[in-house]
């Protein structure tokens, strides 16, 4: 059974302050520009201070503190990876991030841009969940403040510790009056927990406060999924959505594509463009992926599910099945590596 906790965690987030705090006394580093007002915006202080923490710690071997993770899904779906740099580790299942409240001086909506990524000890470098440019801004309302992610793009390993880099943008009408929303430097380290369980982290800076609810999975392997129509398309005059949970922590459901027309976006050879497409399950759980379409006329609903027991490798593949439409789902299983990968 999945434990639940619904909380900013306050000592997290100090002992995350002490710890950084630490390091950069280590490195003295620890001196903050006498310009700053910490009681302004400590959180963006404290994601500054980390930023040249770790570029102190880890630029010799991982490259920019702005590089990507080289390091792909599946890495090993069809190859047995070298032992012992593979097996069922701890890993965090991202569920969303939202913006759960903003200051007066802001007004909805918000027209947001900037980045969300994953850091772990396996390389360092950005897991991207959310990346959106200026040019390409996500319109946020107080109704539905959550970020379309698109990530992470391989499983973030939690066996030692993970960090979350918020930096979100408000686009204003010229540049010059673009503002930032939230910096944040969110640290987790596992509880030891044996159960997964699903938490929350909560920072507030100066101008808003935001929300990531994540996911402790315990012992997992990574799940890539892919999709494609496998019999007649999409019904027309139906908006859909394909989701896909743990059965360990069945009420958090993972939108792995939302599209509000009867337009699916579907390449050449019928595989779907899916936003996200990684998931942690337990090695011994079972992931769930469904389709829900709901008519445009009259809302009538059709929607089919199929779980899928993990495997630590291969692929398994089953068929959603609702009105005339077939969707052939595939899971491809990898162990997750946990050994540093240097460059």
């Amino acid at each position: 059974m999945a434990k639940w906790v619904a909380t900013g965690d306050p000592e997290a987030a100090k002992r995350r302050d002490e710890w950084i705090e630490e390091n950069m006394k280590a490195m003295d580093l620890a001196d903050i520009d006498p310009t700053e007002d910490l009681s302004d915006d400590w959180e963006a202080v404290q994601a500054r201070r980390f930023r040249k923490f770790w570029e102190f710690s880890w630029a010799d071997s991982f490259g920019s503190s702005e590089d990507t993770t080289p390091i792909q899904p599946m890495l090993y779906t069809d190859v047995k990876p070298p032992p012992p740099t593979a097996y069922p580790v701890r890993t965090l299942q991202v569920f969303s991030v939202r913006v759960a409240a903003i200051k007066d001086e802001m007004d909805w909506p918000l027209d947001v841009f900037g980045i969300v990524a994953a850091r772990d000890s396996v390389d360092h470098n950005r897991n991207i969940i959310f990346n959106h440019t200026r040019d390409n801004c996500q319109t946020i309302r107080k109704e539905s403040p959550c970020l379309t992610l698109t990530g992470p793009t391989r499983a973030v390993v939690a066996e030692d510790s993970a960090h979350f880099e918020v930096n979100l943008q408000v686009k204003g009408i010229t540049e010059s009056e673009d503002r930032c929303l939230c910096h944040l430097a969110v640290y987790y380290r596992d509880s030891g927990s044996s159960e997964s369980y699903m938490f929350k982290r909560i920072g507030t800076s100066k101008l808003s406060t935001v929300e990531l609810v994540l996911g402790d999975m315990a012992k997992s392997v990574e799940a890539t999924i892919s999709v494609r129509v496998a019999g007649a398309g999409w019904p027309e005059g139906f908006r859909g959505v394909i989701f896909a949970n743990t059965t360990s922590i069945d009420g958090m459901k993972i939108e792995l594509l939302t599209f509000r027309d009867d337009k699916l976006p579907v390449s050449a050879d019928g595989t779907i463009q899916l936003s996200r497409r990684v998931e942690s399950v337990e090695a011994d759980g079972e992931l769930r992926v469904s389709v829900m379409a709901t008519c445009l006329e009259d809302q009538n609903v059709a929607r089919d599910s199929k779980t899928f027991k993990a495997k630590k490798a291969s692929r398994s593949t089953r068929v959603l099945e609702f009105l005339s439409c077939k969707l052939e789902v595939t899971v491809a299983w990898s162990l997750v590596p946990n050994l540093p990968h240097f460059h």
